[in-house]
């Protein structure tokens, strides 16, 4: 009997918060503690929708076309995760709102679409019980279903249950202890024969203080002043990033590093990875698990080697931080971060970008910049970067018309002023 599958996908969700003791996450901690964890997956972009596609396809943005958080869409003839699941019998259910709206063409495959719009309960509401009873009466098995869940982006959303020490210090981790009770009865109703996938779109740059959640209203008036000096946010992107709260503009770790668990009593075992993997490993890791046949393209590959142990080795992942924040191809930024070792940041279409390597090990906060002192370390980098020839594919642009109803539809949740 073909397992379900519910693949949990929590906006802006840090890995920090997941795997340490910031939040009240008893149900979350059960899925890890039953499965198998790594702590070091890291997103391909640090904005929704391209890291969607990364995760539905398997390829990395600039190969499957949604290139940024809006205005790109699937190019044709990229498979998603959905369409290799039908093929083997599986009913495809999309639940998710922001940014990902059907013109992106990332839910052409699944069987539904319910896009969700602007809710200011979302699943502690209605919304979110009519989702349960989803799961008892609607959908059919065998099913995948994509839940987006977006309580954890700005404006946090958290339930009066947990407006309390309890459940953290900051409203972000009381709002995560939210999404985790929401998710202990979400899986009730979901039953057991169900692969879980917890995971995050991509990480998030949050306030530990007043005076910080403070900066951010004044940031960008601030940085508007600047532009007189030739000064932008990517010149401050380094010393002034903590103030910066968000996503989007950068790839440092705490906006690329997420959790990444699967959970299922049949087929996965237990344990965690320090490994470095990436979000291009999960639909291949999925297609393993359900046991889907054909032949796929995948940039990514199967999990499974390292949770059976017979791989032990650290997978290189390429990074992007393009779109929303930073809508101007000369400011996009890319990366790439190996062997939990380096992480090499630079600027694509931009030459005067001043280069960026962080030894990872010994300066964890990426806090101190030596690419001037390791010349042959970012030639290295840079050439595995270049043979993946990112440059020369720019995504795939969608009509004029759908843009209209994209940006619409974004403004309407905030992300335009």
């Amino acid at each position: 009997m073909k397992p379900n599958i519910l693949f949990i996908v929590v906006d802006c969700l840090r890995a920090d918060h997941v795997y340490g003791e910031k939040a009240h996450i008893p149900t979350i901690k059960r899925l890890m503690k039953n499965g198998y964890s790594f702590l070091n997956a890291i997103s391909s972009t640090s904005t929704t929708t391209p890291s969607f596609a990364s995760m539905l396809t398997g390829l990395y943005p600039f190969e499957n076309g949604v290139r940024s958080h809006s205005g790109y869409s699937l190019k044709k003839n990229t498979e998603s995760i959905a369409k290799m699941l039908k093929k083997d019998v599986y009913h495809t259910y999309a639940e998710v709102t922001g940014p990902l709206v059907k013109e992106t063409g990332l839910f052409d495959d699944f069987d539904e679409h319910n896009y969700r719009e602007k809710d200011s309960k979302g699943i502690h509401g209605q919304w979110g019980q009519t989702l349960i009873e989803k799961f008892r009466k609607k959908y059919k098995e065998p099913w995948f279903i994509l839940l987006h869940v977006f309580e954890l982006h700005e404006p946090r959303k958290v339930p009066d249950c947990c407006k309390n020490k309890k459940c953290g210090n900051t409203l972000y981790a009381r709002a995560l202890s939210g999404i985790d009770q929401y998710l202990g009865r979400l899986l009730d109703a979901a039953g057991d024969n169900t692969l879980v996938i917890l995971t995050g779109d991509h990480g998030e740059q949050i306030e530990k203080s007043s005076f910080e959640k403070n900066w951010k209203k004044c940031y960008g008036t601030f940085f508007k002043k600047l532009k007189k000096y030739n000064l932008t946010k990517t010149h401050f992107s380094v010393g002034m990033r903590n103030f910066h709260i968000g996503h989007g503009y950068s790839i440092y770790d705490g906006l690329v590093k997420i959790p990444l668990v699967f959970c299922c009593s049949k087929s996965v075992p237990r344990g965690s990875s320090k490994l470095q993997v990436r979000q291009v490993d999960i639909t291949p890791t999925i297609v393993d698990l359900a046991g889907v046949t054909g032949n796929y393209r995948f940039s990514g590959k199967t999990l499974l080697p390292i949770m059976n142990e017979k791989e032990k080795s650290s997978r290189d992942a390429y990074l992007e931080a393009v779109g929303i924040v930073i809508p101007k191809k000369e400011d996009w930024l890319a990366g790439i971060r190996v062997d939990n070792k380096y992480k090499y940041i630079y600027s694509p279409f931009n030459r005067n970008f001043r280069e960026e390597l962080y030894d990872l090990e010994k300066d964890p906060e990426e806090k101190a910049n030596i690419a001037d002192k390791n010349k042959e370390i970012v030639k290295m980098l840079r050439k595995k970067i270049g043979k993946l020839k990112t440059e020369k594919m720019l995504g795939e642009k969608i009509e004029e018309k759908d843009q209209e109803i994209m940006l619409k539809r974004l403004k309407a949740l905030g992300y335009f002023e």
